[in-house]
């Protein structure tokens, strides 16, 4: 068996056998998820609902706000950064891919000169040089061809496919994550335009009222039924009152250009079409099982691919280990010219293969006990993720309840001002009460209103939480988040 046989099986049983030592093994780790959420939700039911193809947003039936989603989710600059770390991790893993492949140069030469040796003898068995004169020879020649150069680590090679595969998984998910967070973002913010207009609205009517019953109390106190205490304090009542509708303002501008932000636009104002009024909070909420929610929420599981890479890079390590092939050859056109005497041409194949490992490199050692703890990290990120989102949802289960147990008292106490309401109005038709004082329960109407408008502004907001920490909805109109177009040379 020729010496290049040995040498290529020789290390092809190295490298066989040292299969079984790359590892390790992923194992997923235990868990012990609660098999129900702690927190009650008296709306919410227990459902096999794939949460994230549900466009929960839709069902509150407002055109403005899906084409808000829609609009994000085509031009959101957050998302266009994420896009761009999946074309990272997509060309990464085409280099890795690459690998695999020779690399190839061009390459040619020549050569001419004279030699000289009078003692010369052929022992080469060759015939042609029995013809050679022992006197001075001229000589030329020349090369040309391909030249092919292959160096792998066919271990280090497979280990880094399986990280780059990773990583792009990573990166999707990162890109869903990001998605589940515009959504989420678009929708709150938009409630919240919504409750903030309703609000400023409320406090126009509130301080409508309080300077209506500063009229009248101003003609008590002409009358002298009254003393220019009330008429004080009713000034500082309607001075508080005033600044605070600067403020409500400022914040729906705020909000509108959130919104314009969150869809890629300069700043402007957000042409509604529906109330606040028209958002109905009530329905049930789909929940799943704690476990479902591990492989729903995109945070989740790419922090499970970053415990998996973790563990690709250990035997990444540990492959340096393993032995190196390198390959060189040329393919091409040769000839060689020595007096006329000796010529060779025609096609010709030459090759070195060589196989190395390392033998003495403590550095791999601490390299791998790099590997390992980057992997103890991971693996306690990892944890972390899981157990603060199981604790996410249940505190949002909790916040939504109470919510929704809040808003039901708020209009418990609405109810209730109206009634007195009605009452003192009649009392005012009998002549029995004053018609400020008339007011002053219309006022405690305004302040019912306002009440149960702010929390309703929260109850919504606690929906659209609740939706996002069971990630819900991030699948939906996938297709609308597209790699830009420069038309500048830069496209991918």
């Amino acid at each position: 068996m020729k010496i290049k046989q040995i040498c290529l099986v020789s290390a092809a049983g190295v490298l066989l056998s040292a299969c079984g030592l790359m590892g390790p093994n992923y194992s997923e780790p235990n868990l012990n998820a609660p098999q129900a959420w702690r927190s009650p939700d008296q709306i919410s039911q227990v459902e096999s609902t794939n949460l994230a193809q549900l466009a929960w947003w839709k069902q509150f039936k407002d055109a403005k706000l899906n084409q808000l989603i829609e609009s994000a989710l085509s031009n959101n600059n957050n998302l266009q950064m994420a896009m761009g770390n999946v074309l990272h991790a997509q060309a990464a893993l085409r280099k890795v891919n690459m690998g695999w492949v020779p690399t190839v140069a061009l390459g040619a030469g020549g050569m001419t000169g004279q030699a000289f040796n009078p003692s010369f003898t052929n022992l080469s068995g060759y015939p042609l040089l029995n013809n050679v004169n022992p006197s001075t020879q001229g000589f030329d020649g020349y090369g040309v061809g391909v030249i092919p150069s292959y160096t792998l680590n066919v271990f280090s090679q497979i280990k880094q496919g399986e990280i780059a595969k990773l990583n792009l998984a990573l990166q999707k998910q990162a890109t869903n994550a990001v998605r589940l967070g515009v959504i989420s973002q678009v929708a709150g913010s938009y409630f919240t335009l919504l409750g903030l207009q309703k609000q400023l609205e409320l406090q126009q009517q509130i301080l409508a009222d309080a300077r209506e019953m500063r009229h009248y109390t101003q003609v008590q106190y002409d009358s002298g039924s009254v003393s220019d205490f009330n008429l004080e304090a009713l000034d500082q009542y309607i001075a508080g009152l005033v600044g605070s509708i600067p403020s409500l303002k400022a914040n729906i501008t705020q909000t509108e250009n959130a919104l314009q932000v969150l869809t890629n636009n300069n700043p402007g104002k957000i042409i509604t079409q529906n109330t606040f009024d028209q958002i109905k909070p009530d329905g049930i909420v789909p929940v799943n099982l704690p476990s479902s929610v591990l492989k729903q929420r995109p945070d989740i599981i790419a922090a499970e691919y970053q415990l998996q890479i973790a563990n690709g890079n250990i035997g990444a390590v540990t492959a340096q280990f393993f032995p190196t092939i390198s390959l060189t050859g040329m393919l091409g056109q040769g000839s060689m010219q020595l007096n006329n005497l000796f010529s060779a041409g025609g096609d010709f194949w030459a090759t070195q293969l060589g196989v190395g490992m390392p033998l003495f490199n403590l550095g791999l050692y601490a390299e791998i006990d790099k590997a390992k703890a980057g992997y103890y990290s991971a693996y306690y990120n990892y944890i972390q993720n899981v157990r603060s989102a199981f604790s996410q949802v249940d505190d949002g289960l909790a916040s939504h309840d109470s919510l929704n147990q809040n808003a039901i008292q708020q209009k418990v106490a609405l109810n209730k001002a109206q009634s007195l309401y009605t009452i003192a109005q009649k009392q005012y038709q009998q002549g029995t009460l004053s018609y400020a004082n008339t007011l002053g329960l219309k006022l405690n109407i305004d302040y019912a209103q306002s009440n149960a408008n702010q929390v309703k502004i929260q109850q919504m907001n606690s929906l659209v939480n609740l939706y996002q920490v069971l990630g819900g909805g991030y699948q939906v109109e996938s297709q609308l988040t597209q790699v830009k177009k420069f038309g500048d040379g830069h496209d991918i």
